[in-house]
């Protein structure tokens, strides 16, 4: 265990740092962590930061900052005359530059408190929380405030092509950010979202995800229980009753929440409910009805799963006194955030759709939304199971079901990551193989990523949409299709 030096309440304000200070950032080259290195460097802080490979798009997004960049960990890295050290949620107790932290004596904070600081506050808190939807929905309510011109600041954790880019400080009266569930750092075992102190909390969906750091639905309850209640009186608490443990967790929250609860769905109690969705193509028509609202959001973008995130964005926005026709316009030309459901090949015969799916019911919710929009294909599902949770045989069931609504399936066969998986139980691939074929659906394991790209590569009669879901990389299989597909 870490030792007294590091805990959550002994984390160092950014406000510390003299103005020109020196910034050390462990773990800089994450999506988030990169961005927000950049910022702070704009912000006239000179900052270093270390990491052990600098991937693309991050790699040259840093190189091209002021930024001063060190690969690989070394104790040397950390500046004597440091105001700050940034630690990164990846990096763990023992770490080298950890190691000089604590022997130093050196002050230390959090990506989220470092974010709530540079960007959240003093501006009216957004913080879009749950289990799916966070960065779609994220970057929905940036990107409508933006075009409001509104200036603000937001963070969103992915690549939004809607956005200039994924973090930004703003200058208006909202900021954004994606408030994630996992842990914040190994001295701040608490979500990210527990230090960004929002004023409207928007709640997709409550579902069991992360086995590694929670034992049960139960403790993530709790976590989205915390943040209902710390949303002040004068704020909002925008939450989605189609899933049953958000509509469970409202019922619980009226009389002993502060902010005013506000439910959206498909569900028939919820306050703003969609009437109807209309799909045609990657576009689709949404009917809404609310108090004192009756409205139509037209979206390029598929399924229900995308439906109710505009919902929710556009609620938080005009319970802020957003203009309605602002919000709706803004939706119509809304390019979503990179590997949500994105279209990276199309001709007359394949489309490939990559996909960050890894939850059984965001696998679910991507494939009927693929199912509805091109109705006389045949959809071919490739599906690395590679998060924490997704490995564990914990879904495997759930899993199952999820992969009927796909024609043919591949799933890459999971692989033990050694002393971080003991005692940890997999999902038997095979088995979930077996079950899908003896339900009409063709399904094989695959140990290799090549073998998957043979496979999908096959000449067939048919139309097909080939979705690729994974988290990661997925051995470069969306680089690879696209390529092989345009030649």
């Amino acid at each position: 265990m870490p030792k007294e030096h590091f805990s959550v309440e002994s984390i160092s304000s950014l406000s510390s740092v003299k103005p020109g200070g020196k910034i050390h950032v462990i773990g800089v080259s994450g999506v988030a962590m990169a961005q927000l290195a950049v910022l702070l460097s704009e912000q006239g802080y000179q900052i270093s930061g270390s990491d052990k490979e600098f991937y693309e798009p991050m790699g040259s997004f840093l190189r091209s900052s002021k930024v001063s960049l060190c690969q690989g960990y070394n104790a040397q890295n950390v500046p004597a005359d440091v105001g700050l050290v940034v630690i990164g949620n990846a990096v763990s107790y023992g770490h080298p530059e950890v190691a000089v932290c604590e022997e130093k004596n050196l002050p230390y904070t959090c990506f989220p408190a470092a974010l709530y600081e540079a960007v959240i506050k003093g501006h009216h808190s957004i913080v879009v929380a749950g289990t799916h939807g966070k960065s779609t929905t994220t970057a929905m309510v940036a990107s409508i405030l933006l075009k409001a011109g509104e200036q603000p600041g937001y963070f969103v954790g992915g690549i939004a092509r809607d956005l200039p880019h994924s973090l930004a400080q703003g200058s208006g009266k909202f900021s954004v950010v994606e408030g994630d569930e996992y842990d914040s750092a190994f001295f701040a075992k608490v979500p990210k979202f527990k230090f960004y102190k929002p004023e409207t909390a928007i709640i997709n969906a409550i579902e069991f995800d992360h086995g590694d750091i929670y034992p049960n639905l139960g403790a993530i309850k709790r976590e989205f229980d915390n943040l209902a209640q710390s949303v002040p009186a004068t704020g909002a608490i925008v939450c989605c009753v189609d899933f049953p443990e958000v509509k469970k967790s409202v019922e619980e929250w009226r009389g002993k929440v502060s902010g005013k609860i506000i439910t959206f769905g498909e569900d028939s109690s919820a306050d703003f409910r969609i009437l109807s969705r209309r799909q045609s193509g990657y576009l689709q028509e949404i009917v809404v009805k609310g108090p004192g609202h009756e409205f139509v959001m037209e979206l390029p973008a598929i399924g229900a799963y995308n439906a109710r995130n505009a919902l929710a964005a556009t609620i938080a926005l005009i319970n802020q006194g957003v203009d309605l026709q602002k919000v709706l316009a803004a939706l119509k030309t809304f390019k979503s955030v990179k590997r949500r459901q994105e279209i990276i090949f199309a001709d007359k015969s394949v489309t490939v759709v990559e996909d960050f799916a890894h939850h059984p019911t965001a696998v679910s919710q991507t494939l009927s939304a693929v199912a509805e929009s091109f109705p006389d294909s045949e959809i071919w599902a490739a599906f690395e199971p590679r998060s924490a949770t997704s490995r564990r045989k914990i879904f495997q069931d759930e899993y199952i079901n999820s992969l009927k609504l796909a024609d043919k399936v591949l799933i890459k066969t999971v692989e033990s990551r050694g002393a971080v998986d003991s005692g940890v139980e997999f999902m038997d691939v095979g088995a979930i193989c077996d079950a899908l074929n003896q339900a009409g659906v063709k399904a094989s394991a695959k140990i290799k990523g090549d073998d998957i790209f043979n496979e999908l590569t096959a000449k067939s009669p048919n139309k097909r949409v080939i979705v690729l879901m994974s988290n990661g990389a997925f051995d470069e299989l969306p680089r690879r299709l696209t390529e092989y597909f345009s030649r």
